[in-house]
C-alpha cells in the first residue's frame, strides 16, 4: 500500500463527506467516509499506521463537524486499532473477512461515540439518529470495501495505469 495514495483517499473521503454529499442528500445522517477511509488503511498496513490515519481522519471530520473536538479522534483510531488487529487472527485474515471488519469499524463507532455522548452529556447526536444504521452504516461499508480495492497493491507485472 502507498501511502500518497493513502493521502489521497483520505483528501479524497474528506471532500465527498464536507462537499459533495451535503449537496446531493441533503443535511442529515451521512456515512462516514473517512471512518471507511481510515479502516481500509488499517486493514492493509496493519495495527501502526492504523492508530495514526485513524487519529487524522478523526481530528480532520472533529475540525470540520461542528460538534466536540476530540470524539471523533478518540474513536477512529480506537476502533480501526482493532480492526486491524482482529485482522491478524483467523478466520478474519482473508479477503471474506474484510467486509465483516469495515462493519465492525462502523458500528463500533457509532457505538463509542454513542457512549461518549452521554458521558458528555449531548442529548442527540447526528450521526446516531436511526438512520445511521439503515442507511449510513451500509454506505460506509460499500465505499470502505471500494477503498480497500483503491489502496490494495498490485501484484508484480502488473502495469501501471
Amino acid at each position: 500500500m502507498s501511502y500518497a495514495r493513502a493521502a489521497l483517499a483520505v483528501l479524497a473521503a474528506f471532500l465527498l463527506q464536507t462537499a459533495v454529499w451535503p449537496l446531493t442528500v441533503g443535511d442529515g445522517v451521512a456515512p462516514d467516509f473517512l471512518l471507511a477511509t481510515a479502516a481500509a488503511v488499517a486493514l492493509l498496513a496493519g495495527t501502526g499506521p492504523a492508530i495514526g490515519f485513524g487519529l487524522v481522519t478523526g481530528l480532520l471530520q472533529d475540525s470540520f463537524s461542528g460538534g466536540l473536538l476530540g470524539m471523533n479522534g478518540f474513536s477512529k483510531p480506537l476502533v480501526v486499532f482493532l480492526a486491524a488487529r482482529a485482522r491478524e487472527h483467523p478466520p478474519l485474515d482473508t479477503r471474506a473477512g474484510v467486509p465483516l471488519l469495515v462493519l465492525f469499524a462502523a458500528a463500533a463507532d457509532l457505538a463509542i461515540l454513542w457512549a461518549l455522548g452521554e458521558v458528555a452529556g449531548f442529548t442527540t447526536i447526528p450521526a446516531l439518529e436511526l438512520g445511521a444504521a439503515g442507511f449510513g452504516i451500509p454506505v460506509t461499508v460499500i465505499y470502505g470495501l471500494l477503498a480497500v480495492r483503491f489502496l490494495r497493491p498490485r501484484p508484480a507485472g502488473y502495469p501501471a495505469p
